[in-house]
């Protein structure tokens, strides 16, 4: 799997937050996405440190985007929460940065390379604004 669902449930989270032009508490955004409410909780505290939303305490608190969906990109969402340089395979960034020091012997690394560009390209052509409903 190149994703994860954390990756997946955050492009949810972030398509419902669009919808509105005011601060959305957890509890909303978990009934109308079905994401579950403490794993949704810490994914919004992550966007919200990556800068993706705005955190609002309070009695009419909870989350809003921090920019326009269209200012979004995918490839910046995916990169943020996955927590790695790389989207398909760890070693897919260049040869020099094998982990086992076998870069240079490696078959495979070259197709990983080419993944990782043509995913990366097809991610960074994509805004949030795409998957909205209009």
């Amino acid at each position: 799997m190149l994703f994860t669902k954390s990756t997946a449930y955050a492009l949810q989270a972030l398509i419902e937050l669009s919808k509105y032009d005011k601060p959305i508490d957890v509890s909303t955004i978990s009934k109308k996405t079905q994401i579950p409410k403490p794993f949704l909780a810490k994914l919004l505290q992550n966007l919200s440190r990556n800068g993706f939303v705005y955190s609002y305490k309070g009695i009419n608190g909870g989350f809003v985007l921090a920019k326009k969906p269209e200012e979004i990109k995918l490839l910046d969402i995916f990169k943020s929460l996955e927590y790695k340089d790389t989207l398909v395979f760890y070693c897919s960034k260049s040869k020099d940065d094998c982990t086992r020091n076998r870069g240079h012997i490696c078959e495979l690394q070259p197709f990983f390379e080419e993944m990782e560009k043509e995913i990366s390209q097809v991610l960074d052509k994509y805004t949030l604004a795409d998957f909205i409903r209009k």
